[in-house]
């Protein structure tokens, strides 16, 4: 018998649809304990949108490490911008709370964009 080895790509695969499913998690935790909270699904779509384009507009700029870092940069600030706007959007004020939950959201995609760029195609 042999043992079947993971393929490493496959491996970038699965994490970056877990990272990119995170702020979905987040939000329905969210909205399953307050019961009618939906706030948090409306910002990680924002945020998911915002990551959406980024990779949209760079896919031309290759698979090397470095440009990936790039690319997940920018996914970084935009996701992260969109899901502060969404909650601003959606009647939060503006505070640690929001900069932290926009952040953590941007992180993820940004994660999840980098793990899919190193996956290839």
């Amino acid at each position: 018998m042999t043992k079947q080895q993971t393929n490493p790509r496959s491996l970038f695969r699965a994490l970056s649809i877990f990272f990119a499913a995170l702020p979905f998690a987040f939000a329905l935790i969210r909205a399953l304990q307050t019961g009618d909270d939906v706030r948090y699904l409306w910002v990680a779509l924002a945020s998911l949108c915002g990551a959406i384009a980024v990779m949209i507009v760079t896919r031309r700029s290759g698979r090397a490490p470095s440009a990936a870092v790039a690319v997940s940069a920018g996914v970084l600030i935009i996701a992260t911008l969109l899901a502060v706007v969404a909650a601003l959007l959606l009647g939060t004020t503006l505070g640690l709370g929001l900069l932290v939950v926009g952040a953590a959201f941007g992180f993820c995609f940004a994660a999840g964009s980098l793990l899919h760029i190193l996956a290839g195609p």
